[in-house]
């Protein structure tokens, strides 16, 4: 089994936004998928509870940071959300349970000092040190036009963190969240941009789960892209006209059901609007 561990100890860095884009890529390409919530605010929790029963299946997880107990057996992949705080006692057995820690870090300063901390008692642990638990940092919600993700980038090299990649800060990942999907359940047209930032981060994520991009497969970024799952989304039904004007039919040929769409889909068109 893969684990994989998402750590800040700043509220509001986006752990879970990036814990559950990322078990909702794994699940997509058919891998059993455990999404582990540690914190006591259980909002994957929240999140699977507004999942379609079309999208592909994560089984949710309670655990707790204090004790981590092992989930259920037959658990291909299990990612980790933890609590913010995180530290002694409780931040060795995440790592001892992980085999990567991601530390997502917004753009301030506050964040990246937190960021520092944590990295800083991650490194002296004897499974960081020893190379058998990665750790990387990937900036989260960052704004392109204000020379943040270059910022960030420099903190890392400063603190001598590994750097895998940035994500914006964009209102479909906000979206998603409020309707139990991710990025990799939406029509690509929507969401081209910001799969393009997750190439890095998935050629890095999964070597780490045992998917093995440089056992005999391909190494750069470019090629990375072949092992994101195809985008379709999680329903047979078409979108409403108003969507496929603007996106472009997302279905096969021949598929039929209500014009309006599922409920998740429905915010679509006002959105889509908005944009341009």
């Amino acid at each position: 089994m893969g684990t994989i561990a998402i750590v800040s100890r700043k509220g509001g860095s986006g752990k879970s936004t990036l814990a559950t884009n990322l078990a909702s890529y794994l699940a997509r390409r058919n891998d059993s998928v455990t999404l582990g919530d540690l914190d006591h605010q259980q909002s994957m929790r929240v999140w699977l509870s507004r999942r379609p029963s079309a999208a592909p299946r994560i089984v949710g997880w309670l655990g707790d940071s204090g004790g981590l107990a092992r989930p259920l057996i037959g658990t291909q992949h299990l990612i980790l959300d933890t609590p913010g705080g995180l530290h002694g006692l409780g931040l060795a057995k995440v790592v001892m349970a992980a085999d990567a820690n991601l530390l997502p870090v917004a753009g301030s300063v506050f964040d990246r000092e937190s960021a520092s901390d944590c990295w800083n008692e991650l490194r002296a642990h004897p499974k960081v040190a020893s190379g058998r638990c990665r750790v990387a940092a990937l900036g989260m919600r960052l704004d392109g036009r204000t020379g943040a993700g270059e910022i960030t980038e420099d903190w890392a090299a400063s603190v001598g963190l590994p750097y895998i990649g940035a994500l914006r800060a964009a209102q479909v990942y906000v979206r998603a969240v409020e309707n139990g999907i991710s990025i990799f359940d939406m029509p690509e047209t929507v969401t081209q941009v910001d799969r393009l930032q997750w190439l890095p981060i998935l050629a890095w994520v999964d070597p780490v789960l045992g998917q093995g991009l440089n056992e005999g497969g391909p190494t750069d970024t470019a090629q990375a892209s072949a092992r994101v799952v195809p985008l379709r989304p999680i329903t047979t039904a078409p979108v409403a006209p108003a969507v496929a004007a603007s996106v472009g039919s997302a279905h096969p040929a021949g598929d039929s059901g209500s014009s309006s769409g599922p409920p998740w889909l429905r915010w679509l068109p006002g959105f889509l609007k908005r944009r341009r």
